[in-house]
């Protein structure tokens, strides 16, 4: 019961003192006369912008205090000892609160008084800008050395917490508490010459000074000062900024100011590390900067391709085989140059690619040999020329065709059916293969064919050379080495055989079959018109009786089996 009386009498106490309290004054301001009187005037709307704030949430708190002991009230039963307790503290509240809400609003009066008087001393005074960036300059290098000492003390102290030592801890405590009030006042300081420093550009009207000044003094108070400061300065610079600068130009310069703030941010959220390669972080721009360099690099190479061919077309001198070294070599060597300038732009370290390299040739030598052979059989047949682009080859028997495209790991043979065969580089090789073409374009064609027993063999090969003469097939070639003849190359059960030789030049002879049935038929049409009678299987049939037994023997007059050909004279 003690303690409630007592409570009671200190309640009344409180009471009777702050109800003696004269009503708050109003808070008198006037027009900066130099420059020093609106560097007070800028530090005393800090200090009103700050005490605002705090008169603010001290209204916040009261409120709530008054709506707790208001619920405890209606609870209360008249008879309780409590009630006046509870109706003295409920009136010591609402009491403070009514004395906060004037100084809330003298606060605010004294704010919304000074913006008019900062764009009268703007338009008036002469300010000394160099003089206030050098003293920014100055509280910038405090501030940077009072950070260290407070990181100093922080890590002493956390030593000195490890081990156990708290008088120690305390003592360093109060010095950080000290520095951290230093630093306040320093911040403080910088603020106010900051602005001095905008006003001085809104004086002389420098527009990029102005919203770059207003920006950097934002960004100060938005991480020192509570959220009620950012909205009293941001409505003193939009004041001051209209009346000077005129609307237009306020809000221009204020959107011109967020765009460079969304592009700072987005530079930042674009630059933010997404993972790391070998310890080395790779961002987003990174990334697509890298892959944009490889792109571009690629289309170069392709582009250089197409410029050699269209070289190639206009410069007859130029061979096929040359045009394609040069373009294959010249588009590889641009993607790798490309490739490893994409690395370098994502800041992985070359140095640490060759290891990696170094370490994948165990693999490369067992895993990846057929690629590697490949690639050099590539470079091989590039740089050799025993095959080029545009030659016909024959792989096999069943596999010959142009050669489309000779590429670092393969080559494509295009056959006579318009099938596109791709080919190893290293098949070409190490195997076998017919050039048909390498050289120059003249081939023999060997056609063979028979004419039955008892005709003139001699009449036969003159029969044969004057219908090849007259044929009139110009692709037919003759000079003094290489020219038409017609050999007998044996005789078999049923017909005397020959080859015609004859020397073909030209693109008939990337056709074999079509230039066989040519002279074939030629062949065929000759010996028809000389009567000369081209053999055909024949069987004689002959019935004889053993021991009342039927035989029959088959006697087969014309060769079934199938001789060797002579060889070429």
């Amino acid at each position: 019961m003690d303690d409630t009386k007592a409570l009671q009498q200190a309640l009344l106490y409180k009471l009777i003192n702050i109800s003696k309290n004269p009503p708050v004054e109003k808070i008198k301001i006037k027009a900066p006369s130099d420059e020093k009187a609106y560097r007070d005037l800028t530090r005393m709307f800090v200090e009103w912008s700050l005490s605002k704030s705090r008169a603010k949430k001290a209204v916040e708190s009261i409120e709530n205090k008054l709506g707790m002991t208001a619920d405890q009230l209606k609870k209360e039963r008249a008879d309780s000892p409590d009630l006046l307790t509870l109706q003295l503290q409920y009136a010591f509240y609402l009491k403070s609160k009514l004395l906060y809400l004037q100084k809330l609003d003298r606060y605010e009066e004294a704010i919304s008084k000074a913006a008019p008087l900062f764009i009268e001393g703007v338009k008036q005074l002469a300010f000394d800008m160099e003089a206030a960036r050098e003293r920014v300059r100055k509280r910038d290098r405090s501030l940077e050395k009072l950070e260290k000492e407070i990181q100093k003390l922080d890590v002493e102290r956390e030593r000195l917490d490890l081990l156990g030592r708290s008088s120690g801890v305390k003592r360093i405590d109060r010095q950080i508490d000290l520095l951290k009030a230093k630093k306040r006042k320093l911040i403080n300081s910088k603020l106010t010459e900051l602005f001095v420093d905008f006003s001085a550009a809104l004086h002389d009207k420098r527009k990029s000074d102005v919203f770059r000044l207003q920006k950097e003094i934002m960004d100060i108070i938005k991480i020192h000062y509570p959220k009620d400061v950012q909205e009293d300065f941001r409505s003193l610079f939009n004041t001051m900024e209209t009346a000077i600068l005129g609307k237009a130009e306020t809000i221009k310069g204020a959107t011109l100011e967020e765009m460079k703030r969304m592009v700072s941010l987005f530079w930042q959220k674009i630059n933010t590390p997404l993972f790391t390669i070998n310890g080395t972080p790779i961002s987003a721009f990174k990334l697509f900067m890298a892959i944009f360099i490889f792109y571009a690099g690629t289309i170069i190479g392709w582009l250089y391709k197409k410029s050699i061919k269209r070289l190639a077309y206009k410069n007859s001198t130029l061979t096929q085989s040359t045009q394609t070294l040069l373009s294959n070599l010249g588009h590889y060597a641009i993607v790798i140059i490309a490739f490893f300038i994409a690395l370098n732009v994502m800041g992985i370290n070359l140095s640490s690619i060759a290891l990696v390299a170094g370490a994948l040739s165990v693999g490369i030598g067992f895993g990846l040999q057929n690629i590697v052979s490949n690639f050099v059989s590539g470079l091989i047949l590039m740089f050799e020329h025993t095959i080029k682009i545009g030659d016909y080859i024959e792989i096999d028997e069943n596999l010959r065709g142009h050669v489309g495209d000779i590429r670092m790991r393969s080559t494509t043979i295009t056959t006579n059916d318009n099938i596109d065969i791709i080919i190893p580089n290293q098949d070409l090789v190490q195997n076998r293969v017919v050039n048909w073409t390498m050289n120059d374009r003249i081939k023999r064609f060997r056609i063979p064919f028979g004419v039955a027993y008892g005709n003139d063999v001699h009449k036969v090969t003159g029969i044969i050379k004057e219908a090849v003469k007259k044929s009139g097939f110009g692709d037919i070639y003759s000079d003094s080495v290489r020219y038409t003849r017609v050999i007998m190359v044996g005789m078999n059960e049923s017909s005397v055989d020959f080859e015609l030789f004859v020397w073909i030049k030209g693109g008939e002879i990337l056709y074999p079959l079509r230039t066989k049935s040519r002279f074939l038929m030629l062949i065929y049409d000759a010996l028809y018109e000389a009567n000369i009678e081209i053999p055909f299987p024949q069987r004689d049939i002959h019935i004889r009786s053993v021991d009342d037994k039927i035989s029959l023997e088959l006697k087969t007059q014309n060769d079934i089996t199938k001789k060797g050909k002579s060889n070429e004279l």
